[in-house]
């Protein structure tokens, strides 16, 4: 890593961790690294001009902007992986000390065991734990055997995409799901049929794992990641301001 990225990751993980912009003797003071403060000003300068930083008043010291923070959060957070975490109160903690809100869904897995046909009047979908019955046509009957041994949610989501919305409602009626919600007041979100979608743990038919920031307001990020509790798996949305501090609440909640 050159010298001005260095210095660039330093002065945006301490702008996370105070929130205020940072002028080039504090930065000089701040880092492990041999560079005069004149150095750091030709260097915000450069950064200025290329839009890594802004300096929201003229007098004041730096800070990263909004692209460089999501591109900080990308390189910095391994969402690939699993949350593995042992208490969910370490994450009702976390939520209000770093200011980020969380959604939660656990499953037990149901498996698509067989398809029956009843008198071409129904399907029979038996589950290992449950069964749903629907209107007999061919091509769904046909369909869903192409599913058998697929996990009830492959096949909602699968559902969903495709319109067969008696098949989903019927679906998510006997799906067996627990739902939790941390800090409902970081959800800074306006659109309401967006925020029912996240509370009632929807946002994962929609949504694969990965970073999202378009579908929401300017300077918050959206993550939707694997979780593990025990031994329940799961998905996690977790939402807050693109300065928050996501790589301590992360070590925080797997701790």
């Amino acid at each position: 890593m050159n010298k001005r990225q260095r210095l660039l990751d330093e002065m945006i993980a301490i702008y996370i961790k105070d929130g205020e912009p940072i002028g080039s003797e504090s930065l000089r003071l701040m880092v492990d690294i041999k560079i005069s403060s004149a150095t750091i000003r030709n260097y915000f300068k450069v950064l200025v001009d290329e839009g890594v930083l802004s300096q929201p008043h003229i007098s004041s010291g730096r800070i990263p902007t909004n692209n460089t923070l999501k591109e900080y959060w990308r390189k910095k957070l391994s969402i690939k992986n699993t949350l593995i975490i042992n208490n969910l109160s370490k994450i009702e903690f976390a939520s209000k000390k770093y200011e980020i809100f969380c959604n939660i869904r656990f499953k037990k897995s149901g498996i698509l065991k067989k398809v029956l046909n009843f008198e071409n009047e129904y399907s029979i979908l038996v589950f290992d734990n449950n069964e749903v019955v629907v209107p007999y046509s061919t091509h769904l009957h046909t369909f869903m055997q192409e599913l058998i041994h697929q996990d009830i949610d492959d096949i909602k989501n699968i559902a969903k995409s495709v319109c067969a919305n008696t098949l989903f409602k019927k679906l998510e009626y006997i799906s067996n799901i627990e739902v939790f919600n941390f800090g409902y007041e970081f959800l800074n979100i306006t659109n309401g049929s967006l925020i029912l979608e996240i509370i009632n743990s929807h946002i994962y038919y929609r949504l694969k794992n990965g970073f999202y920031f378009d579908l929401f307001p300017d300077g918050y990020l959206g993550i939707i990641q694997d979780i593990k509790l025990d031994d329940n798996y799961g998905k996690i949305f977790i939402f807050g301001k693109l300065r928050c501090n996501y790589e301590e609440f992360y070590n925080e909640v797997a701790s």
